[in-house]
């Protein structure tokens, strides 16, 4: 076996297990979440909080299952942030999104097996901008949406205790996800997820507007993680050695 054959080897006996995680968990989000939104009741038949409220419970129950495993990401703008707040390295974003996009695809297309073949039609369940609404507006909005999102994770990761974890997170990231699906839905569908709007993109074959969903999260989501990183974060100061400080800061001997 060669030095390059181990040191894949060793990259996967330690990501294996996250990558699963990351698969299965953005295949049930997109299966369970874009399910909401498909019409099989007849046009007009799907209410902004269904999306809202599914996409928002399936996150909660993702990030409790998955979430120790590997983060339960589910999403390349939110591994985007990880990657540029310090959270994740490179290599293993890689692997991250990878798995993301096969996951959505699958979880897609379980959802178009069980959907009845008159409601799911291209283009159910694609992300499209609302009429009138202009593709710059709309990619501006889903940055806008996906930035509050990437901030909301990066004030998580600031504050995370491995001894102390937050049983309350997956409830506050469902919660951003559900209140950012009702402030977006109406205008650009609010997919805040590449991985989930390209997932109906191809397998429906239906691409306009597709850059919309990739440039908005992404870009939203990579100010957002550097701004808290350098401008939101204080800066922690290097305890200072006893013995440069003045003789009356000194602490007291025992």
């Amino acid at each position: 076996m060669t030095q390059s054959s181990k040191g894949v080897a060793a990259w996967l006996r330690r990501w294996w297990r996250a990558l699963v995680a990351e698969l299965v968990a953005t295949a049930l989000l997109v299966w369970l979440g874009v399910a909401a939104m498909m019409p099989v009741r007849g046009p007009g038949s799907v209410m902004l909080a269904h999306p809202a409220m599914a996409f928002g419970f399936v996150v909660i129950a993702n990030a409790c299952a998955f979430g120790p495993t590997s983060g339960a990401h589910m999403n390349p703008a939110v591994t985007l942030a990880a990657v540029l707040y310090g959270q994740l390295g490179a290599s293993p974003a890689l692997g991250y999104v990878v798995a993301q996009m096969l996951g959505a695809i699958l979880g897609f297309g379980a959802l178009l097996g069980t959907t009845p073949a008159a409601a799911a039609l291209a283009p159910a369940g694609c992300t499209l901008p609302a009429p009138h609404v202009s593709a710059l507006s709309a990619a501006l909005l889903e940055a806008a949406l996906t930035a509050v999102l990437a901030l909301a994770c990066c004030g998580l990761w600031s504050v995370h205790d491995p001894a102390r974890p937050d049983p309350a997170v997956p409830i506050k990231l469902g919660l951003v996800v559900a209140g950012l699906v009702y402030a977006g839905g109406h205008a650009t569908g609010a997919s805040i997820n590449p991985a989930r709007s390209f997932a109906p993109a191809l397998l429906h074959g239906y691409w306009e507007y597709q850059w919309v969903y990739w440039a908005g999260p992404l870009g939203g989501a990579a100010l957002a993680a550097l701004a808290h990183r350098w401008v939101l974060t204080p800066r922690r100061r290097p305890r200072a050695d006893p013995a440069e400080l003045p003789l009356q800061d000194k602490p007291d001997q025992p």
